[in-house]
């Protein structure tokens, strides 16, 4: 199984790559996080669609972060990722989309939608937020006191 991470954007901040490769070393299946170029009107978001989709392998199990996901426990996240794994037998692949969410192509193509909040998160700082659930999620799942 191999995970993927798609965003969109360049991530700048250094100490927040640095985060995201503290966990991405640490975790138990090949992890890949994917960068496609942003663009800077909404009407770019067909642009971004192309690129966000091309990444994408036909058989992944492709989880989009969107406002209107449904909003999980740590808990309940771990869950999905163990159900995912176990009886889809899919990668799984992430989509963080750019600053004007994702066009109707990309929500179409998601098996799934998942929220964080309702809140407006910079995009960069939504990568570590995901990354470390993910991590999260596993240790849960191993019963690793990480959790607690």
């Amino acid at each position: 199984m191999k995970l993927t991470l798609i965003c969109v954007g360049k991530m700048k901040q250094t100490y927040l790559k640095d985060a995201i490769q503290d966990y991405v070393k640490q975790m138990p299946y090949p992890f890949e996080i994917v960068e496609v170029q942003d663009e800077k009107e909404s009407s770019g978001m067909v642009i971004e669609e192309k690129r966000i989709l091309s990444k994408v392998n036909p058989n992944d199990f492709v989880i989009g972060l969107a406002i209107k996901g449904d909003m999980l426990s740590s808990e309940q996240f771990a869950d999905k990722l163990d159900r995912w794994m176990t009886y889809d037998k899919k990668d799984l692949t992430f989509i963080i989309g750019g600053s004007y969410g994702f066009s109707e192509a990309v929500y179409q193509r998601c098996n799934y939608l998942l929220s964080f909040s309702k809140m407006t998160f910079p995009h960069q700082l939504m990568r570590l937020i995901l990354v470390e659930q993910i991590y999260r999620g596993f240790q849960i799942l191993k019963n690793h006191p990480y959790h607690k």
